[in-house]
């Protein structure tokens, strides 16, 4: 009888010790997402009117209108100066590759010699990294995961093959579609996804024009892409999933939960065993 009473007891205390967890992982999480600080109905108006203006702009610059995408381009400088505080609104990584994309933009629009292609490439940086501040669930960005999984499938081919014109040319223009989305990733991912992105981009670039690249640029096809389909959420890579701060915090509670219910049932299980092996008397006692 007092076999099944400490039984029950420790059943109970299991149950109420991992409902405890999940309520405090819930309470936490709550409390975290509570915490994060929202951008003001005034800041949401500033950025619509910031997203609208560098949607003409970029309709100005891609007609061949480089004026009217200068102007265009001031009128967004001075609209992003009046936002004033970007808390909120994003990181200040993210903050700083939008300002330094409209920088970009402003100089190539001025430039003398008019070069449409590369004033082109500035605007629509600008473009869609103002998007994502107006967008952040579904960005205009995403759109360019499928070129470049065709500059990967193109480097990756090039490798096999020994070819290394092509090579140079799939890493050119990895580069430049990674160039233009990557002030919009900076708003919209974690900086160390992007810096991941950026060494990868980087080390490719450098052993584009090395004498034997092929062997190197194989050896990286895979990690490039884990970290494309990271950026773009397109499939977990568990690769680089964070342990000391899970996703789900639920889940990670419920598990721990789990684990120690099986630790008090097993204590209660040792100590049911013992109690077989001693007579219900005592020690000294007689049944």
């Amino acid at each position: 009888m007092r076999r099944i009473r400490r039984w029950r007891w420790t059943g109970m205390l299991a149950v109420l010790l991992a409902v405890s967890f999940v309520l405090l992982g819930c309470r936490t999480g709550k409390e975290q997402a509570d915490a994060a600080p929202r951008p003001t109905e005034e800041q949401l108006a500033s950025l619509r009117l910031l997203n609208e203006t560098a949607a003409e702009m970029y309709q100005k610059v891609m007609r061949g209108d480089l004026e009217g995408g200068r102007v265009g381009m001031q009128q967004i400088s001075d609209q992003v100066t009046q936002l004033g505080s970007f808390e909120g609104v994003a990181t200040v990584e993210g903050m700083n590759a939008l300002t330094e994309a409209i920088v970009q933009a402003k100089r190539a629009l001025a430039s003398v010699q008019g070069n449409v292609g590369a004033a082109q490439i500035a605007a629509a940086k600008v473009r869609l990294a103002t998007d994502a501040l107006t967008h952040p669930s579904q960005p205009m960005w995403l759109q360019y995961y499928s070129l470049l999984q065709e500059d990967v499938e193109l480097l990756e081919r090039s490798a096999a093959e020994g070819n290394k014109a092509s090579l140079r040319q799939g890493a050119s223009r990895l580069d430049q579609h990674y160039a233009i989305v990557r002030p919009s990733l900076l708003i919209s991912r974690s900086l160390e996804d992007v810096t991941r992105m950026d060494s990868l981009n980087t080390f490719i670039s450098n052993q584009s024009d090395a004498e034997d690249p092929f062997k190197n640029i194989e050896n990286v096809i895979l990690p490039l892409r884990q970290t494309i389909d990271r950026l773009f959420m397109k499939k977990e890579t568990t690769a680089y999933l964070p342990i000391a701060e899970p996703r789900n915090p639920i889940i990670w509670t419920l598990a721990f939960g789990s684990a120690i219910i099986a630790a008090l049932t097993f204590a209660g299980w040792r100590l049911a065993q013992k109690e077989d092996s001693t007579p219900l008397g005592g020690p000294g006692q007689g049944v």
